[in-house]
């Protein structure tokens, strides 16, 4: 593989990346209106398998953060590597 193989190769999985991001902001839209939805259901409920559902719900804002950070920081390696390849 040369080098604008590489350079190719590390741009694809950028715009791919990318794409991932912008799929997980709309399952964090998605899992923000299920919690509140959620909350809303089971108001007032002492059931532990529905809090525990809602907490889980309530966590997915959280990994879902998590993981587009992840993302973001390896496009923002990825594009240091490109700019070093020149």
């Amino acid at each position: 593989m040369n080098v604008n193989e590489v350079k190719g190769t590390i741009r694809e999985g950028n715009h791919a990346a990318r794409e991932s991001r912008t799929i997980l902001e709309q399952v964090d839209a998605e899992g923000d209106s299920a919690a509140g939805l959620a909350r809303l259901t089971i108001h007032d409920s002492q059931d532990r398998d529905a809090q525990a559902g809602l907490r889980i719900l309530e966590d997915l804002g959280r990994e879902v953060e998590l993981t587009m950070r992840r993302i973001d920081a390896a496009v923002d390696h990825a594009d240091a590597y490109l700019k070093t390849l020149g």
